[in-house]
């Protein structure tokens, strides 16, 4: 179930990957919808590679990680910040993890608390890694709109996030 999953990227953020890149060529931001679209590959190209892994290296979850954020801030127009905060002593290159294991989370945090802000002040999305003892911490952090007030736009619209469940 959960290599189905990883083997497939949700159609909405696809769609609205491919509108946007028509947009910038509709408003001839030529070099705008290159950028875009190079990154957009480059993150299609990676989670499918990904998605034949049981486990990856934590370098190469957070190098998908940084495409899938990079292409929302653009289609967002730079509404947020994003930050990686990882201790010097961690060796995410030898440290593995199923691939999209974080994925969800941040997905989360841009679409139900750093969108729904609505200009009221600029978004902040962190992530924030600890080792003890032979496990690994992960701490997704954002200055959104919180919980209960996102609920409020959630109960308007009936998905069900499979990628959460199965995580």
């Amino acid at each position: 179930r959960l290599s189905a999953l990883q083997a497939q990227m949700n159609p909405h953020f696809i769609f609205n990957s491919i509108n946007s890149i028509q947009n910038y060529i509709l408003d001839k931001n030529e070099q705008q919808a290159y950028d875009y679209l190079s990154k957009f590959s480059k993150l299609i190209r990676l989670v499918l590679v990904n998605s034949r892994q049981k486990v990856i290296s934590l370098q190469d979850e957070l190098e998908t990680l940084r495409l899938y954020v990079d292409l929302e801030k653009l289609r967002f127009d730079h509404a947020f910040d994003f930050n990686i905060h990882l201790p010097d002593n961690l060796a995410a290159q030898e440290i593995m993890i199923p691939s999209m294991l974080i994925q969800p989370f941040v997905e989360n945090a841009i679409w139900h608390g750093l969108m729904n802000l609505k200009e009221t002040r600029r978004g902040q999305l962190s992530l924030y890694f600890e080792t003890t003892d032979q496990q690994l911490k992960i701490i997704v952090e954002d200055n959104g709109v919180g919980r209960a007030y996102a609920a409020q736009f959630k109960s308007k619209h009936v998905h069900q996030s499979e990628g959460l469940n199965i995580t």
